[in-house]
């Protein structure tokens, strides 16, 4: 069993042995030995062969053709070669012209008249010194409202839970709705019957209308603002306030903090025509009340008159009082010079000089 191993690795094994029993010894606390008994080492040289038996024996491994590159393989190569290169020099050029300093760019001619012609670029700065648009209220650096900054940063402005929903209803796209199941129950438009109604008119308002009809009858479809229902149909607020009489959609206002309410027309014209009969009794009310405005504006004009006609007896009485003439004494004009009326010269004009009234006289 032993005759697969040589002479040299039978001795590193027997080195390998003694070193193991020194090293078993020492910790022991005995003294490493530099012997064994024999029986000890054929055991061992016996488990030595039988592993290395047991090992299989190496496979012979085929020696392969050596491969010829063909011409174009080759021309490939130096190729890519020479690209590598040309990239290596690229670099090392542009790592040595970052590294020295900045070199003056020649200018051409033609470039130098495309200057001289463009005219200099005016900026805010150059004639504003503090512009009160852009600037920002630190408030010194020491006060720092955190309960203005949202969620994203300093950028976003803290909102309340509801004007959190309102943006959320602003942001949402309202999608189509899903086909109905039963055909013959299903909402149809009012105008053609279609089954395509649009899903926003269908939500807020309930009215089933389709887009075409709704773009094509666009006065029908229109959406009105409370203003315009209060002064064309003559609506008052407790009236448009009420959920259940009109429905609505609140949308921001531009012109103002308050909400924009928006009311679809005909069904405003339905609570218009129920509350004054027809169209015509609409009419007739607007015509009415525009008959009272006016009268209340002609009694508000003459008041005004009486009141001016009483301030002017008034200064009238106070003045011939402050001069001493009696109340009753007729007026006497005092006129004054006589002025040549255009080029007529037959022809003047006086004035006079107390009561301002002026005549005309000819002179023949």
């Amino acid at each position: 069993m032993n005759r697969g191993l040589s002479e040299e690795q039978r001795r590193r094994i027997d080195e390998n042995r003694k070193k193991a029993l020194e090293r078993l010894k020492l910790r022991r606390g005995a003294s490493p030995i530099v012997a064994q008994e024999k029986p000890d080492v054929s055991l061992l040289k016996e488990k030595v062969a039988s592993s290395v038996a047991a090992q299989p024996a190496p496979k012979d491994i085929p020696i392969l053709p050596r491969v010829e590159l063909t011409a174009e393989q080759k021309k490939r190569i130096d190729q890519n070669r020479q690209r590598a290169l040309e990239l290596q020099k690229e670099r090392q050029k542009n790592r040595r012209d970052a590294s020295r300093p900045e070199a003056a760019i020649p200018v051409t001619e033609q470039e130098r008249k495309r200057f001289k012609n463009e005219r200099p670029s005016i900026q805010k700065k150059d004639y504003i010194e503090y512009d009160f648009s852009t600037m920002k209220d630190s408030k010194g650096g020491f006060l720092d409202d955190n309960d203005k900054f949202g969620l994203q940063g300093p950028e976003e402005e803290s909102q309340t839970l509801k004007d959190w929903k309102e943006k959320q209803k602003q942001d949402h796209i309202v999608k189509d709705l899903a086909p109905p199941l039963d055909l013959a129950n299903a909402p149809k438009c009012f105008e053609c019957g279609s089954l395509e109604i649009d899903p926003n008119l269908f939500t807020n308002f309930g009215a089933r209308v389709c887009r075409r009809c709704m773009r094509e009858k666009q006065d029908k479809y229109a959406l009105l603002t409370k203003t315009e229902c209060r002064e064309d149909y003559l609506l008052t607020d407790p009236e448009l306030r009420d959920t259940s009489l009109l429905k609505r959609i609140e949308k921001p206002n531009p012109h103002g903090f308050s909400r924009m309410q928006l009311f679809l027309r005909y069904q405003v014209e339905e609570v218009a025509w129920k509350k004054w009969g027809s169209s015509e009794g609409l009419d007739a009310e607007w015509e009415k009340r525009e008959r009272v405005r006016l009268e209340r504006k002609e009694k508000r004009y003459r008041e005004k008159m009486k009141e001016m006609r009483k301030k002017t007896r008034a200064e009238e009485y106070t003045r011939k009082l402050r001069n001493g003439e009696s109340l009753g004494e007729r007026h006497e004009h005092s006129w004054s010079a006589p002025l040549a009326v255009g080029d007529n010269e037959k022809m003047v004009r006086r004035r006079c000089i107390d009561c301002g009234i002026e005549t005309e006289e000819i002179i023949i």
